[in-house]
């Protein structure tokens, strides 16, 4: 056939020890010398090695004095050719600022290590991480991620909240000595009135996105001291298309007949209080001040905004309005309502106090 006389060589898988010249030979025979082939250069381009920062090899996080210089070093092999390493900080910012950069040979004589070290002055809670790649691979690949925290000064914590969320932050959650005074902050902007070990953080809402939560007591020194650090991110709620529900009417009163001699004329009152239906309405997501879409008879209706409903029951007609987030709303209503009441009734027992003292003289 066609290969009767070829002769394959295959390398797998390649090594960077395999790069080399290469040539085939063919026997002369008895008195005729070899023919060799031109020859082949062999050239392997590898893939950096994991990069990793020294200074994060046994724990992701390293504490330093606040407005210290801090050195870190990282470190990559097995690249050819030599990788390129570069610095990034926690937001996905590149660093630049005093960055010097070494290779070496390694011991295989085909292969290079890089080191680059970085000289800066962090901020607190600042996050740091490498990367490394080079030309033949220029995806790369990136170290772990190494937290820098000054001395004294708690981690910054993050929790994600949606729109009109509440939490409660704990300031200390070790012993409490009842002469302990705390203070609390926002974006360093004091909330006065607040000594507890405990803020209630009310009616999340977007404009408060990154603001930072931080709290203090004061410690043996008379000094404030912060134990806790945290920062609030506004997590958007999820937008999804509306699923067409079965239609549901849910009774949930019903007025008993009641036999009488006397014709007796309804009113609009006796038809409401017969049978009441209940419409569910549903929200497209947080990017929509009003709902599109709200169930009117079992079908699904699109809704322009600040616009009125026209519902049925199948013998009285409504004119509504859906209000998003009405039962925070309504509930807020309440807790008002009950707090108000409680006045009344306080004022009005003071009232009847002095009616009996008058009475009484």
């Amino acid at each position: 056939g066609d290969r009767e006389h070829v002769c394959d060589l295959t390398i797998e898988p390649v090594l960077p020890l395999d790069e080399g010249e290469y040539r085939c030979q063919v026997s002369g025979g008895d008195g005729v010398p070899a023919i060799a082939s031109p020859p082949a250069a062999l050239s392997v381009n590898s893939e950096p090695g994991q990069p990793y920062i020294v200074q994060a090899w046994e724990e992701d996080m390293v504490e330093v004095q606040e407005g210290e210089e801090v050195e870190l070093e990282c470190q990559s092999q097995g690249g050819r050719p030599p990788a390129e390493i570069q610095w990034w900080d926690g937001e996905g910012r590149r660093i630049v600022s005093d960055v010097t950069e070494q290779v070496k040979r390694m011991e295989d004589r085909k292969t290079f290590k890089t080191v680059s070290t970085l000289k800066f002055r962090p901020t607190a809670g600042q996050q740091v991480k490498c990367s490394a790649h080079n030309d033949a691979f220029p995806a790369g690949k990136v170290s772990n991620t190494l937290t820098i925290r000054f001395k004294g000064q708690p981690t910054v914590e993050v929790k994600n909240m949606e729109n009109g969320e509440s939490v409660k932050i704990f300031c200390n959650n070790e012993q409490i000595s009842g002469d302990m005074k705390f203070k609390w902050f926002i974006n360093d902007v004091e909330i006065f009135g607040e000594t507890r070990n405990v803020l209630e953080v009310q009616q999340f809402s977007k404009s408060y996105d990154k603001s930072k939560v931080k709290c203090s007591v004061k410690d043996k020194n008379g000094e404030d001291e912060v134990l806790r650090v945290v920062k609030l991110v506004h997590k958007p709620t999820r937008v999804t298309d509306p699923k067409v529900l079965p239609r549901i009417l849910k009774e949930i009163s019903r007025i008993p007949k009641v036999s009488s001699n006397r014709s007796k004329k309804k009113t609009r009152n006796d038809v409401n209080n017969k049978k009441k239906t209940m419409f569910t309405c549903i929200m497209d997501g947080e990017k929509a001040a009003e709902p599109e879409y709200v169930w009117i008879d079992g079908k699904l209706r699109n809704m322009k905004p600040d616009e009125a409903v026209d519902a049925s029951d199948q013998k009285t007609k409504y004119k509504c309005k859906v209000i998003p987030k009405g039962i925070m709303k309504i509930n807020g209503m309440s807790t008002d309502l009950k707090a108000i009441t409680k006045t009344i009734k306080e004022f009005s027992k003071t009232i009847i106090e002095l009616t009996s003292s008058l009475d009484d003289t």
